[in-house]
């Protein structure tokens, strides 16, 4: 098997496999509470689910993009300041975490900006809650996509069916002055980076979410576990 072919059945495997936790998670909708289930998975995670997708979301495109080209232009001095990051997580979750979960529970909240709303009787800083969070997260999502599609061009890289399609796509919409001088590999990793995110999201709710996480981090201590002892050896020798 080829590079090309095998880099493209891990793809669709791993596209198959998000879908099947999406529709797995979906089936459990439909008998509990939809708010409840959807938003927060009935509050019924454990602790290593916890883990894994908080270690998996974590694990963003900064981790392969971002943060490599950092260190590779400016050396591992910037290992400091990645390393900071962990303080960040740690403190939010051992001062505010738990208080923010029993704050929930008792006023039966769904989101964060739900929590703010009613601890402090003031829609008004619900709605502000929300416009940020909006806000913030735009540019967070805007790199992550981008990071993602330039991750799967590499990926797909010497296939001829992606090759073939990006051509086909470019000549759809090469007229279109809004994708003039767009790439039309990246383009097409855009597209469907981005449609299987919302759809496996949308369709399966925080359970898929962090179902997929976990295999995202299942996937990764496996990797490190396996190419952890094949790096040490290129460096001994």
């Amino acid at each position: 098997m080829s590079g090309g072919s095998a880099a493209l059945y891990t793809f669709v495997g791993y596209i198959l496999a998000v879908f099947v936790l999406a529709w797995l998670a979906n089936r459990q909708l439909k008998e509990r509470s939809f708010l409840s289930e959807y938003f927060l998975g009935s509050r019924s995670l454990g602790v290593w689910a916890f883990a894994l997708t908080f270690a998996a979301t974590g694990a963003s495109g900064g981790s392969f993009t971002g943060f490599p080209s950092k260190i590779y232009s400016h050396g591992w001095v910037l290992a400091l300041w990645i390393g900071s990051y962990m303080v960040v997580p740690i403190c939010m979750m051992g001062l505010i975490g738990k208080r923010l979960n029993q704050v929930g529970r008792i006023a039966g909240s769904i989101t964060v900006p739900d929590v703010l709303r009613d601890r402090f009787q003031s829609p008004a800083f619900g709605l502000l809650a929300t416009a940020l969070i909006v806000f913030f997260m735009a540019f967070s999502l805007v790199a992550q996509c981008k990071a993602g599609s330039l991750i799967l061009k590499t990926l797909l890289d010497g296939v001829d069916l992606f090759h073939q399609t990006a051509l086909s796509l470019g000549g759809t919409v090469g007229g279109s002055r809004y994708f003039a001088g767009v790439d039309p590999e990246y383009l097409l990793c855009l597209l469907v980076f981005g449609l299987v995110v919302v759809v496996y999201t949308a369709y399966g709710g925080f359970h898929a979410v962090v179902w997929t996480d976990v295999m995202q981090g299942l996937v990764m201590v496996v990797g490190v576990v396996v190419m952890l002892p094949l790096a040490l050896s290129q460096v001994g020798g």
